[in-house]
Parts: structure tokens; C-alpha cells; sequence
């Protein structure tokens, strides 16, 4: 009985009806320049602003962003055009993409965030507004709908 329910199952496996994953993806050698040239990102992250790096942080499942990282963001909110990418790991592995950015004109910053990769998400970018002054605190900001 065990052999034949097997067998059934290798068997829809072949004819595509067993397909509640997605299938393993092929991802850029380099997620950030990948992201960075992204055709799919919000008009505004486009934009010509140079901005000062806070560098480019790849996390593991579980870790935190290194305290020198948010204190260079933290330092930048309000002060200086500034950038931080993030790639953070989904619960089942897959990467999501996260630029901070702040600007010297305003309070607060931005998150430009690449789910593009995200095998189980909507696979789309999303814009943030955050009026905090410490990147940690994402209470209150709010998505763009453009």
C-alpha cells in the first residue's frame, strides 16, 4: 500500500499536479548591484541624490544589524543624504532587499524594500515613509501607494 501511494505521488509529481512550492530559484551574484539597476523599483529610488553609504550588511536568519550601521543611519536622519542595504533572509530562506535612506531636507527616513525574490511573497518592491530618528523603530511609517 505504501509502494503504490508512492508511486501515485512520484507520478502527479511528474505531471505537475503536485505543485504547492515554488520551485528553487535562480538569484543574481550580486543581490545589492541587482537591486540597485532593478527596472521593477519604485520611481523615486531611481533618483540622482548622492548619498553617503552606511554600508552593505547581508544578515542570517536571526541576527541583528550591526550597532555601527544603525548608529551611521541614526546620525544621518535629518543631517545627510545617507544609505544603508540590507539583505535579510525570509523565514524559509529566501532574500529581501532593504535600502535605508535618509535625506538632509527631512525628518525621518525612507525604506525602499525588493521582495522580488521572496518565492512565497508578492515578489514586488514596496515604499516606506518612517518618521522615526532611529531606523529600529518602524512604528508610524507608512507605504506608498504609487
Amino acid at each position: 500500500m505504501a509502494a503504490a501511494a508512492a508511486g501515485l505521488a512520484l507520478t502527479l509529481a511528474g505531471c505537475g499536479v503536485v505543485s504547492a512550492f515554488p520551485q528553487p530559484q535562480s538569484l543574481p551574484g550580486d543581490l545589492f548591484t541587482a537591486s540597485r539597476q532593478s527596472d521593477a523599483a519604485p520611481a523615486g529610488f531611481h533618483d540622482d541624490v548622492e548619498r553617503t553609504s552606511c554600508g552593505d550588511v547581508r544578515l542570517g536568519q536571526g541576527e541583528l544589524l550591526p550597532s555601527d550601521a544603525a548608529s551611521c543611519m541614526n546620525a544621518a536622519i535629518g543631517a545627510t543624504n545617507a544609505e544603508l542595504a540590507v539583505i535579510t533572509p525570509t523565514t524559509e530562506g529566501d532574500p529581501i532587499v532593504t535600502f535605508y535612506r535618509t535625506s538632509a531636507d527631512s525628518p525621518g527616513f525612507e525604506l525602499y524594500v525588493n521582495g522580488s525574490y521572496d518565492r512565497y511573497g508578492a515578489g514586488e518592491w514596496a515604499h516606506l515613509t518612517c518618521p522615526s530618528t532611529d531606523i529600529s523603530v518602524l512604528n508610524g511609517c507608512v507605504e506608498d501607494a504609487s
